[in-house]
């Protein structure tokens, strides 16, 4: 019980955070999920929790969606999403894949942490800066988890004031969520463990409970998180974001990856 109710504190506080800076809940709650489930099981259970999360982070902010990003931005990722299926199955097949995904995501949230900021004036992009975004994002959504923190300076690199940031982002990021859980379904109940590719054995009862729980969590965390943000530094909550983000990468890194294979 205590695991439900770790999980459910922290999905409300990474919904707070994601509404009010737009990045940084999301990687959080995923390196928080670590802590309790596999791979196989912490993906798809942050992507149906995800999309809860960013569902509500939209309607929150709907005013200020830019609708013609988000149509530029899947259609990169729709085949991005489809090239990152092959690319988990190829990892699946090498011995001791868990840890060596985890080791992944833990440089993947250290470069996101420290990932250079623009510099100069903003600058608006070209027609097809959306879609390879997309394509990028679509494969590391679906490997790692959670790709907020890599897009988001990306976004903040083009003409986007704080508001229309927040909410073009969260709609990119429910497409890919979205696509993600179809995605790890086939992988779960397609895929024989002959394969190689690490599935668990959890019910999926249990991970169906666990992840309603969090999403409840997430929507009042949301509506905190847009209040709070008229009040709230921005420059502050980035940097604190940073060594959150810093902490969360070592740990994944060194502890669930390196560790794990050295030991």
């Amino acid at each position: 019980m205590h695991v439900y109710l770790i999980l459910t504190g922290v999905a409300f506080c990474a919904a707070t955070v994601s509404a009010i800076i737009g990045m940084g809940g999301g990687i959080l709650l995923l390196a928080t999920m670590f802590c309790f489930m596999p791979h196989s099981d912490a993906i798809p259970t942050h992507a149906a929790v995800q999309l809860v999360s960013n569902s509500t982070r939209v309607l929150a902010y709907a005013r200020s969606v830019d609708w013609r990003v988000c149509r530029r931005f899947i259609i990169g990722a729709l085949p991005g999403s489809v090239m990152a299926i092959f690319l988990l199955l190829a990892i699946g097949r090498m011995e001791q894949s868990e840890p060596i995904l985890k080791a992944l995501i833990g440089v993947y949230i250290l470069v996101a942490a420290f990932l250079p900021k623009r510099s100069g004036a903003a600058s608006a992009g070209t027609w097809w800066d959306w879609p390879l975004m997309g394509l990028v994002a679509g494969s590391a959504a679906l490997l790692v988890g959670a790709a907020g923190p890599l897009i988001a300076p990306l976004f903040a690199r083009r003409e986007f004031v704080k508001e229309r940031l927040i909410a073009t982002k969260a709609m990119c990021q429910m497409f890919l969520h979205l696509a993600k859980i179809p995605a790890f379904v086939y992988l779960r109940y397609t895929v024989s463990e002959s394969d190689g590719l690490m599935l668990s054995p959890s019910s999926f009862a249990d991970l169906g409970l666990i992840a309603v729980c969090m999403a409840v969590a997430v929507i009042p965390g949301t509506l905190l998180g847009k209040r709070l943000l008229r009040h709230v530094s921005e420059r502050a909550f980035r940097r604190l974001f940073q060594v959150a983000l810093t902490v969360a990468g070592l740990k994944t890194l060194l502890i669930d990856g390196i560790y794990v294979l050295l030991g």
